[in-house]
């Protein structure tokens, strides 16, 4: 996860620019979904943080719009997680939980929360 995605993620999130075509929207339990699928890879008590808190779940959801964005593709299944070809991953690292996706042989960082360490 290198400075400059996360510089690029931040940029991206202070002034977000959906298409107003978007034909489909994703709901908080989507994001609770997709999050709890990826849940194996995140400590118990970490993972009861990142799905109990709406505000966490509306910035994922508000993440998984802008890396479809950037992808061009959905990045959603019909079963409300994120398609396995995708390669999503979970990594815990100095006080953060970063998902990320493989594009295009590179690894994109697309949602980054902060969590206190124990």
């Amino acid at each position: 996860m290198s400075d400059f995605y996360r510089i690029k993620r931040l940029a991206k999130s202070l002034v977000p620019r959906f298409s107003r075509s978007r034909t489909y929207e994703y709901t908080l339990s989507d994001a609770h979904m997709m999050i709890t699928d990826l849940g194996m890879n995140i400590p118990p008590e970490i993972l009861e943080k990142l799905v109990s808190n709406d505000r966490i779940l509306d910035d994922f959801l508000t993440s998984i719009y802008q890396l479809e964005k950037e992808i061009r593709q959905t990045a959603i299944t019909e079963f409300a997680t994120i398609k396995p070809e995708l390669e999503p991953k979970v990594y815990l690292e100095d006080g953060m939980v970063g998902f990320t996706i493989m594009h295009k042989g590179e690894e994109l960082v697309f949602a980054e929360y902060a969590y206190k360490k124990s």
